[in-house]
This record gives structure tokens, sequence and C-alpha cells, in this order.
């Protein structure tokens, strides 16, 4: 690789396709469920969360010959709301969670899963019985909180194995009775998944770092560059009420358009990697 001009090196922003085993893996099932769910017909829905502040504003200006031309004054970005939404083909879909956070993301899994049943409840009324819908989250912390009976072991491994009706053998270390658990570990069952499924709707995950693929990432550029552009008084309020009035405004024709750029972006890891050319090695 060297000799064809590439160099090594670590980054935190990866700009390139995730090649690693484990990211090819979970794009395979992602790209194979996704198909298929398209191909029957399904209701898909593709959920993510963002955050605006009191005090966003454009990112580019006209300035002075004082460099002046910032109508905002202070620094600091202030108070900031977080938003919990879903967009399908005809656009955002209620119900939208918008609520008041400090600088960390205020978001937990308790929140989620009553917005996410709420939402699943909803969906199902919407399109009736019988009907495929499926919801695809990303792997946020909050999504993924496991079912009691599907948590590894932490502390008491000996009531953890008896709680599994796992025996043991007394006197044993605490290395054994780790051992013991982790290799009797329950497949993992998240809440999410048993929220929704009592509704009849699925819930599908996007490979990890892989927000490429979410078309609603594009619905929330546009609404801060929108947020940012009529943000005039700084107040959170004005922040939230535009920020609906965006959600609201999207319509069918601009949601198509963020779904096909997701497929476009997912052909990209389908389309087959051209072979390497072949270099004759000088091994005098």
């Amino acid at each position: 690789m060297r000799r064809l001009g590439f160099s090594y090196k670590s980054t935190s922003k990866i700009p390139v396709l995730l090649d690693d085993v484990s990211f090819v893996a979970q794009r395979a099932f992602y790209f194979r469920r996704l198909t298929e769910l398209r191909e029957s017909g399904a209701f898909i829905y593709f959920h993510d969360d963002t955050w605006l502040n009191a005090g966003e504003e454009k990112r580019s200006i006209w300035i002075d010959e004082k460099g002046e031309g910032r109508l905002r004054k202070r620094d600091g970005k202030g108070k900031r709301i977080a938003i919990s939404a879903m967009i399908g083909v005809q656009g955002f879909v209620e119900p939208f969670d918008v609520w008041t956070c400090d600088s960390d993301h205020a978001v937990n899994s308790d929140h989620f899963h009553k917005w996410i049943g709420d939402a699943a409840g909803r969906l199902r009324i919407n399109h009736g019985a019988g009907s495929t819908i499926a919801i695809i989250i990303d792997n946020a912390t909050w999504h993924n909180a496991l079912c009691d009976d599907a948590k590894p072991p932490k502390r008491q491994l000996q009531q953890w194995l008896d709680n599994h009706r796992i025996q043991w053998v007394p006197r044993s270390s605490e290395t054994e009775l780790l051992q013991l658990a982790f290799e009797n570990v329950p497949p993992k069952r998240y809440v999410t998944n048993a929220i929704v499924r009592a509704f009849d709707v699925e819930v599908l995950r996007l490979p990890i770092k892989h927000c490429v693929l979410n078309p609603i990432e594009l619905a929330w550029a546009q609404l801060k560059s929108y947020v940012r552009k009529a943000n005039i008084n700084f107040r959170l309020s004005d922040v939230e009420n535009l920020a609906l009035e965006f959600m609201t405004a999207v319509d069918k024709d601009l949601a198509q358009s963020f779904i096909e750029h997701a497929k476009k972006t997912q052909k990209r890891y389908l389309k087959p990697q051209m072979p390497l050319p072949k270099i004759a090695l000088n091994r005098s």
C-alpha cells in the first residue's frame, strides 16, 4: 500500500468506508433486512435525536471594517433543547419529543422508552392491524438498555447463577464464578425491542458509526441551518418554535430526497471494490 502512495495513520474521524470485519457484518445484516422490509412494502421510519442551543447563529456572516457583524455579542451557547423524532416518506411524523436540557444530553433509557412506546402505538393506529412497521434507530446508550434477565453479571455472582439456574461448585473462587457466569450469559434482549413488539412493530439498528445511512441526519442539518438564519432573539422558546416550524414544513418531496440520498450512500458500500494492481517486487 505504501508503494501505491498510501500511508497508515490513526484518526478520530474516519473519512473512508469502515472495513473492519465487524462493521462489514453489521452492514450486511442491516442492508439485507432493510431490503426485505422495502420489498415487502413495510412502513419504515428513521429515528434520531438532536440538540439546539438558545444561541444558535449563522456560521458565516458579513462583517464591517471593525470586524463586527454578529447579532449576538456574548460568548457561550446558553441553554438548549433536545429533539427526538422520526421521519418517513411523508416527512416528520408525530409524536415529536422536545424538552429543555442542560449541557449534558439529558436523555436516558426511561425517557426514550416512554417516547418510543407512544410512537409505536400511534404508528400502529395510523397504519392499522396487519401492516409491517419498522423503526430504524442508532446505537445510542439509551437505545440499547438490556432486559433484566439478559443483563450480564456485575456483582453477587452466586445469586446471579442461582437466578439463572446454573449449577456451581461451592468454594469456587470469584474468578471461576465469573467465568462460569459469562459462559452462560443469555442472548441480548433490548427493552426497546420488547416495548415496540407489543404493538407488532420492529426495531432495526443502524450499523455502529454509520450515521451517514440515516436520512434524518440530512433533515437535522437543514433544520439547524434554518434555525440559525431565523434566530435573532436567542431565546430558547424561539428556537423551539423555529424547530417545530421547520419539522412541520418538511413535505413528501423533501423527505424523499433525504431517503434517496441515504440509498445512494448505501450503494457506495455495496459497490464491489476494484482489485489492487499487481506490483512486481524487486527481490534482488
